[in-house]
């Protein structure tokens, strides 16, 4: 028999994780927090034998460090790609705690344990253990992420992580040759609504920019660091126009260049970014400003970070554009943006409704309801258990009435697998 505990991550987006109890083997599959309240998951025993982890997203892995403040100091498997990222976001997290006067999650003593005991597991490969293996697959959500297949009591059980199952300027799609799963564990961020055809999205950003630049103003596009900001460069590559890029996307985009195996086509993105003008300083972004040009900055959901900057200056140019390019959580400035049409700052007490042109764009790296249903039919497992989402009982249901055997557990749920 298999238990596995789900630890958070069930209906809701955010603070995954996962206990699995092979009856041999403890293995802690995520353990990230929520980014609007910042609550983790419930805690583990530290009687682990490895922790996995499908990508850098602090969703998913932002509290991995804190299980070797309690003792562990066991292996974490992840990509490569995977372990550069979160040292990057991983600092980031105790710089924002230290500057906002919370108490730390955990010390960079911790992180440096975590950041030393990582063990690299690539997309194709295998590891074994006393009963048990896990295998990585490609998941196509960004750079590093993974599928991961666990092995053990003539049982396959297989996580999606996040997952796109069509290919994007960044990533190939996610794999779905799969056979024999006994239970697939699915995120279902976007198990309500699909998402617009990509060529359409990159079609109209291009336009948009073409439009703003060649009319003399300036777009401003907010963009998540991992992923997003790499994307968006590529989309733009063969626009002819001035594009700068500002805030973590820079040392991220640096970050997955050091792994050309973890993008769909290396070249370009290392020639988009090497195009691309760097911001390192406050004299950079004036610079920026001066002249017509696109700006990819942090943060995407506009809470903070140089955009703040950026709209303080250009909110009454009407000859400018304002491109979100992602899902706005609400209580963030950038769905409030988008609500009420008014932004607002409360660190450096702005309010203003921007008459800058503003536009969404849809631009996921989630896969959406229709490709999980081909999914699911494809690889036609024996259970899915649906997570990673806001309206999991509602598609758990819609699941069951299409002839699978579905269900949608709660944080804290045990399911024993036989």
């Amino acid at each position: 028999m298999i238990e596995i505990h789900f630890l958070g991550g069930c209906a809701e987006v955010g603070k995954m994780g996962m206990l699995i109890d092979t009856g041999t083997e403890k293995f802690l599959w995520e353990f990230g927090f929520n980014v609007q309240t910042k609550e983790g998951p419930i805690e583990p025993s530290i009687n682990l034998d490895a922790m996995f982890v499908s990508h850098a997203h602090m969703d998913h892995s932002g509290l991995l460090p804190k299980i070797y403040s309690m003792g562990y100091n066991g292996p974490t498997y992840c990509a490569p790609a995977t372990a550069d990222i979160m040292e990057i976001l991983h600092r980031d997290s105790i710089k924002i705690q230290v500057r906002e006067g919370e108490p730390l999650d955990f010390t960079k003593r911790d992180l440096k344990r975590f950041e030393n005991s990582i063990m690299f597991l690539r997309p194709g490969e295998t590891e074994e253990f006393t009963q048990s293996t896990v295998s990585f697959f490609n998941a196509g959500h960004i750079p590093g992420g993974v599928m991961m297949l666990l092995e053990s009591q003539d049982k396959r059980i297989l996580f999606t992580g996040d997952t796109k199952l069509i290919d994007t300027q960044l990533m190939e799609a996610g794999d779905t040759d799969f056979s024999n799963i006994d239970v697939l564990i699915s995120e279902s961020t976007y198990s309500y609504m699909n998402h617009p055809d990509r060529k359409m999205l990159e079609d109209s950003l291009k336009r948009i920019v073409n439009e703003t630049v060649h009319g003399g103003g300036i777009c401003l596009i907010p963009a998540f660091a991992v992923g997003r900001t790499q994307e968006i460069l590529m989309v733009l590559a063969d626009l002819d126009v001035p594009i700068w890029v500002d805030g973590m996307g820079r040392k991220v985009t640096d970050a997955i260049l050091k792994h050309p195996e973890s993008t769909k086509d290396h070249k370009k993105l290392k020639l988009a970014f090497s195009k691309a003008r760097k911001i390192l300083r406050q004299g950079d972004r004036d610079k920026a400003l001066e002249r017509p040009g696109v700006i990819i900055t942090t943060a995407g959901m506009l809470n903070g970070g140089p955009v703040v900057y950026y709209i303080s200056r250009l909110f009454e140019r009407e000859d400018c554009a304002l491109v979100m390019t992602g899902f706005q959580v609400p209580g963030t400035a950038g769905r409030n943006l988008l609500d009420t049409g008014e932004f607002v700052n409360e660190e450096q007490e702005l309010s203003v409704k921007p008459k800058m042109k503003m536009e969404f764009l849809d631009f996921s790296a989630h896969t959406d309801k229709s490709h999980l249903i081909d999914f699911y039919k494809k690889v036609k497992p024996k259970k899915i258990i649906v997570m990673h989402g806001e309206n999991t009982e509602e598609f758990a249901a819609e699941l069951r009435e299409m002839g699978f055997d579905a269900e949608a557990p709660a944080n804290g749920d045990k399911i024993e697998i036989v």
